[in-house]
């Protein structure tokens, strides 16, 4: 699969738009772009590490089941040459972690949407803040701007709007530009009226 048309788009930065592939090809489990993303990745000298956290990021809204079967053609595809370096968040930080990620990325509208996650169910709201945030998204080796750009290439990709919406302004507050957000839905969308559309949401409300 070549992939020279998508790495030549500007707005994204090659490295962040092979990370931000790599979770639209496990979605589908199209394991050919997924292949050829790994392919692109290591003729580009990126850091495998990055693409093990995107891995343990993707489970978060592919599944256990998926991931098994990226994290096995990443390790045959691309051979680990050192440990994981990623890191984890200590055990007794994760809860305060995630809850402060949390509300960094939903801002004015944290405390209404941890109100409706209790409401819904009060172990999930836990699962979410203390598993999700705390243990997965909160961890160091990819900044919070990166780890919001992947979640934005994955809501898109599961038309996720609502989540989306909230993700792509997580992006913008930490720093990434209204571009990379537009080319982290096309990589998972490609470039179509609707990306627009979805541009217009993000920014309502003054929002952005």
């Amino acid at each position: 699969m070549d992939l020279t048309p998508l790495l030549a788009r500007p707005g994204l930065d090659r490295g962040t738009r092979l990370l931000v592939l790599s979770q639209v090809a496990i979605g589908p489990a199209d394991w050919t772009l997924f292949d050829a993303v790994l392919a692109a990745a290591r003729s580009e000298r990126l850091a495998r590490c990055d693409f093990e956290e995107a891995l343990l990021q993707a489970t978060l809204f592919f599944g256990f089941p998926r991931l098994v079967s990226a994290f096995e053609r990443l390790h045959a595809g691309w051979p680990a040459d050192a440990p994981p370096a990623g890191g984890e968040v200590p055990a007794e930080r994760r809860a305060d972690e995630g809850r402060a990620l949390f509300a960094a990325i939903y801002g004015r509208n944290d405390a209404a949407v941890r109100a409706h996650l209790r409401a819904l169910h009060a172990g999930f709201h836990d699962f979410v803040l203390e598993s999700a945030y705390g243990r997965i998204l909160a961890r160091p080796a990819l900044p919070p701007r990166t780890r919001e750009l992947l979640a934005v290439g994955a809501l898109a990709w599961l038309r996720q709007v609502p989540q989306l919406v909230a993700h792509a302004r997580g992006a913008l507050t930490f720093g990434a530009a209204r571009g990379e957000v537009r080319e982290s839905i096309v990589c998972a969308l490609g470039d179509v009226p609707e990306v627009d559309e979805l541009l217009r949401r993000i920014g309502r409300d003054g929002a952005v």
